[in-house]
């Protein structure tokens, strides 16, 4: 065991029998969760414990320099209890938020992330269709409240970090032709302040069990109040990356992010155009950002790239019309 996880282990563990969540005696096993870069995040299970702990990184696990606000993690957790009021379903319940840890229910053993079934070709579009309904739904609850949330989701500081300046600025560099519909891109963003965004509405971030009735959305450090398709444009242009890498499985990945964009419905233009804009972002910065995927080979890269650029300078009608563009 290396001295750093021995230290996490411990302190998790003092904090849990100080807030009263696990008693003085317990015996807990905590196991340490991969995936993010973002967090330390163990699962603790033992005497009366079940959940999973958090504790938010100021300098981020990926090769290049890139440090974040840990004030995040008091973002997400009032965010899950937020989105817990309008479908309780959908998210982990949260157990407690003190002294930078946040601490949730933890999904049951067999569950696992919506990114593995696709990535193995499991394409199952009613956990899409969920996923729209409970968008629609989450920015619905969210668009008559904007005033009353500013406060606890009016700060853009994790976002901009997180997401603006490693995605959307890191590409404007790299393809000053863009620059452009990239400002575009970012002004609508600055600009809108419509409802509550998750921010990172991406499949990795899904939890999923034996049907579509299982499922829970995980990881609203960068929530905020801002632009109500920067979460579909993640959700169908990681579909679109996936189709990249697993050809074969294009016109089931499209299916699926045809039947989320369906249930998510929204139908106006200038929506519709920020939608195809945020989603050509995506593409690119998933190439080429500061956290590029690590599933595509240089061929899927070069298609990725030619892709994101069609989306931002030759844009098609519809976003599942970009699957024309990948033949």
């Amino acid at each position: 065991m290396s001295t750093e996880y021995a230290d996490l282990t411990d302190t998790v563990t003092a904090h849990l029998r100080v807030r009263g969540l696990a008693a003085p005696e317990a015996g807990l096993t905590v196991r340490t969760l991969t995936g993010g870069v973002s967090n330390d995040v163990v699962a603790v299970t033992g005497d009366g414990v079940d959940a999973v702990v958090k504790r938010a990184l100021s300098r981020l696990r990926v090769r290049q320099e890139w440090e974040a606000d840990v004030g995040r993690l008091t973002t997400e957790g009032r965010a899950l209890r937020l989105a817990a009021t309008i479908a309780p379903d959908s998210v982990p319940p949260v157990l407690d938020l003190s002294d930078g840890f946040l601490v949730i229910g933890r999904a049951p053993d067999h569950w696992h992330t919506w990114k593995a079934d696709l990535m193995a070709g499991v394409i199952d579009v009613h956990v899409a269709a969920r996923l729209g309904e409970f968008l629609a739904k989450l920015q619905r609850g969210t668009a008559g409240r904007v005033d009353r949330l500013r406060d606890e989701f009016g700060s853009r500081t994790a976002f901009e970090q997180l997401r603006v300046d490693p995605f959307h600025r890191q590409i404007r560099g790299r393809y000053p032709e863009l620059a452009p519909q990239i400002d575009r891109t970012m002004a609508v963003m600055a600009e809108t302040t419509e409802c509550l965004v998750h921010g990172d509405y991406s499949p990795k971030n899904v939890l999923v069990g034996d049907s579509a009735a299982e499922l829970w959305v995980i990881d609203w450090e960068v929530a905020h109040l801002g632009d109500p398709t920067f979460d579909p444009a993640w959700i169908a242009g990681h579909l679109l990356l996936k189709s990249i890498r697993r050809p074969d499985y294009g016109d089931r990945y499209r299916a699926a992010a045809a039947t989320f964009l369906d249930a998510w419905n929204c139908a106006d233009p200038e929506s519709v155009a920020q939608l195809i804009r945020q989603t050509g972002c995506l593409v690119l910065a998933r190439v080429d950002g500061r956290s590029p995927v690590d599933y595509l080979d240089e061929p899927g890269k070069v298609a990725a790239r030619s892709l994101g650029r069609r989306l931002l300078g030759d844009p098609p009608h519809s976003l599942p019309d970009a699957w024309r563009l990948l033949v």
